[in-house]
């Protein structure tokens, strides 16, 4: 009498196998949705950087300098109140517009984008601050 051989049979691993791939079917397209927001998010934290680094040089200027003159526009480019392309990508603008609330209170609206988004349509930070001459 043979004592059966202990393991696997090939009917047990071709289930095992199909069962496998099912899984695997169905988690792929969360998988991919998971790779999209990345990419998403990351565009986005680049562009609220890029943002946050142009409103900081605004900022700090004296009240009275002559880039904070108002003027400007968010949804065009006009010399001196934009940046179009930034630096090290061609993709990507930032522009600014000041308004002047009153003597002492200007209002800086800037918007950094894409004009083409790895995942979606294009995409726009919009960043809005108070500038003050209280001393």
């Amino acid at each position: 009498m043979r004592q059966r051989d202990s393991g696997f049979t090939l009917v047990e691993v071709l289930v095992a196998t199909g069962l496998v791939g099912i899984v695997a079917l169905a988690i792929a397209p969360l998988m991919l949705m998971a790779v999209q927001t990345s990419a998403v998010a990351q565009e986005a934290t680049e562009l609220t950087a890029n943002g946050a680094e142009q409103m900081e040089i605004l900022r700090a200027l004296p009240f009275s300098d002559a880039q904070l003159a108002a003027g400007g526009s968010i949804v065009a480019s006009n010399a001196g109140y934009s940046i179009d392309p930034a630096a090290g990508d061609a993709n990507r603008y930032i522009r600014w517009q000041i308004t002047d609330e009153n003597p002492s209170r200007k209002l800086i609206c800037l918007v950094v984008g894409t004009r083409e988004s790895i995942w979606g349509p294009p995409r726009e930070i919009t960043l809005e601050t108070y500038r003050t001459d209280l001393q």
